[in-house]
């Protein structure tokens, strides 16, 4: 790889001395091994040569300096955007940790080289504009790599790179709606992502107006992703479909307004229950207790347990029913309905369970939930856990 490139420059810039000629025969041995390393048949952790120890890279040499923070591997986001006309907005972002003053320095010169393009270091678009090309023989599909932007800059003791571009035709159109992973493949029949790093991280927005309906990557506030380490032997494995919901994230007025009657019909037959049987209950309790005490007269302590008696059994008769026509509850309301039983909390995967809906149904529908405030979600490791917001209050 090309790491020797910027070993050189940061070097000649921390201690403004001469570089020896040996250095400069290492950049140049290192600008050809990274064409070797990062071909379109196959590319090990975002563009590292896998036979190398050196930290992976997007289509460039990575971040090294001797003896310093800047040879750990950088944390790496990546971050594709799909849209309904099947492009796709990628972010690629690398954070360097920085030790010392010298670090910092030497970051911010070079990150005006990058932003220039004069460096062959950093996430590269030359990298996404080869691989596309061969993704677009294997699809069929005609693919660019457009409007793509280098950034760069220091926060908070770290240094920040910044790849952005727009990958058209990125996702393939299918009867049901759109589906992500062939703009993966490579060459060999494979896929050129071949895997993630322990610190690489990658998400796929899902496009507006559609739905995921099925992948085999975690699904995670509408979106799926992927945490390293992981591989992808093929593009299966990246493969997300999506199902339109006819909708690009308007609200569906027709379901609310009948879930509204709904509701109403619901809260109406509460109410008239609950006011009708209190009256039963007093009538029934005044004619059988006046004769009572006409004909025999009870002692007091006799009268007030009688009493009691009789307010047990309006109480339970007016308690809510067990069997609640669920066909009659809106989806929100039978998740409120599952939480309530289940003493205020559920994880996700058991809400998916009880209700036989799809996990991509059930994400995005708590998703919403939680934005409109009736359920809290906890991420504990790959588990979600879903409570209603009035048991956290309960228990502070």
């Amino acid at each position: 790889m090309r790491s020797a490139a910027l070993i050189v420059a940061l070097l000649t810039i921390v201690s403004g001395v001469a570089v020896p000629a040996a250095a400069t025969d290492m950049t140049a041995a290192g600008a050809h091994g990274v064409d070797a390393a990062v071909d379109d048949s196959g590319v090990d952790g975002f563009g590292s040569d896998s036979r190398s120890q050196a930290p992976a890279s997007l289509g460039r040499a990575p971040l090294v300096t001797q003896q310093s923070s800047l040879e750990q591997s950088p944390q790496t986001e990546i971050s594709i955007r799909v849209r309904d006309d099947r492009s796709a907005d990628w972010r690629i972002e690398m954070r360097y940790e920085l030790e010392t003053r010298n670090e910092t320095a030497a970051f911010e010169s070079f990150v005006q080289e990058y932003e220039q393009g004069t460096t062959d270091v950093g996430p590269d678009a030359a990298f996404f504009q080869r691989v596309s090309q061969t993704a677009a023989e294997q699809t069929g599909r005609s693919m660019t790599v457009q409007n793509a932007t280098t950034t760069g800059h220091v926060e908070n003791g770290t240094g920040v790179l910044v790849l952005r571009f727009t990958w058209t035709n990125f996702a393939e159109q299918t009867d049901e709606g759109l589906r992500v992973g062939d703009a993966f493949s490579a060459a060999d029949g494979g896929t050129w992502l071949s895997s993630l790093q322990s610190n690489q991280n990658l998400t796929i927005q899902t496009p507006p107006g559609y739905a995921v309906s099925d992948t085999d990557i975690p699904l995670e506030n509408n979106a799926v992703v992927a945490e390293g380490p992981r591989t992808f032997e093929s593009t299966e494995q990246l493969s997300v479909s999506y199902v339109s919901t006819g909708s690009d994230g308007a609200i569906p007025w027709t379901l609310v307004g009948g879930g509204a009657i709904v509701f109403l019909v619901l809260v109406a037959g509460v109410v008239l229950f609950t006011r009708r049987r209190p009256t039963d209950a007093d009538t029934g309790g005044l004619s059988a207790s006046t004769p009572t005490r006409r004909q025999e007269p009870m002692p007091e302590p006799a009268d007030e347990l009688g009493t009691d008696e009789e307010a047990d059994d309006d109480g339970e008769a007016g308690e809510a029913p067990d069997d609640i026509d669920l066909d009659l509850l809106s989806d929100e309301e039978r998740v409120e309905l599952l939480l309530e039983r289940s003493g205020g909390r559920m994880k996700q995967a058991n809400i998916v369970k009880e209700t036989g809906w799809s996990d991509a149904k059930v994400s995005q529908l708590l998703s919403a939930m939680a934005d409109e405030g009736r359920v809290e979600k906890l991420r504990l490791g790959r588990e979600n856990l879903i409570s209603l917001p009035d048991e956290d209050e309960d228990e502070e």
